[in-house]
């Protein structure tokens, strides 16, 4: 917010020093200088003859100076917020082993993060985003996955147990996940050829192999 706040400060500095520049004469007793605007000009001497060089000097110094500073805060980039439910995302990091569990990251964006047995189990990954992430030996037991995104990923030795992967997006990777046990795939996105081999492993039973619809 601060930045949006900088050009308009600028440009008011800017107007400031070019009217000292020119050395304009403005009452400070009036109580209602509008008024005495219309009743009397002031006088602004500077305005009545050339300007100096040394003042056309000074503006164009102050006028570059402006523009320079102007361009480098639009130029500068900041870290992208999430999605949805405030703070930072975690694209691109690497959080291996780190402690995710029982938190809310709803909508957060995990492109591409090193998350080598990192603990998410019972978390809310709602919406979450982890495309081509490493997510080798990760804990997602207990964890809320509906509608996330785990396209792409290395997931071997990665445990799903007790998700809740309703309507989430896996590639052919979900068949190196440790376990499956008692995870809802409701509406998940499967690939079809993947989808045959996920319903002929031993752990998917139950209510899991019911959401997964296997034959």
């Amino acid at each position: 917010m601060i930045y949006s706040v900088v050009p308009p400060l600028l440009f008011f500095l800017f107007l400031l020093d070019y009217a000292n520049c020119f050395r304009v004469n403005l009452p400070t007793h009036s109580n209602n200088i509008l008024s005495r605007a219309r009743e009397k000009r002031w006088e602004v001497p500077c305005l009545r003859t050339k300007v100096s060089n040394q003042c056309n000097e000074d503006f164009m110094t102050l006028a570059k100076g402006v523009v320079t500073t102007a361009v480098l805060i639009a130029s500068v980039s900041f870290p992208a917020n999430a999605v949805s439910g405030g703070g930072l995302d975690f694209a691109n990091l690497d959080i291996t082993g780190q402690d995710f569990t029982g938190q809310s990251y709803n909508g957060k964006d995990f492109t591409q993060v090193i998350a080598k047995g990192t603990d998410f189990s019972k978390s809310n990954l709602q919406g979450c985003r982890f495309y081509k992430a490493f997510l080798v030996n990760a804990d997602f037991s207990g964890a809320d996955l509906r509608g996330a995104s785990l396209e792409g990923t290395s997931m071997d030795g990665a445990s799903l147990k007790d998700a809740n992967a309703a309507g989430a997006y896996f590639s052919k990777s979900l068949l190196d996940v440790a376990s499956l046990e008692n995870a809802d795939f409701t509406d998940a996105q499967i690939p079809d050829k993947t989808l045959i081999l996920v319903c002929e492993r031993d752990d998917v039973t139950g209510n899991t192999r019911a959401s997964l619809m296997c034959p």
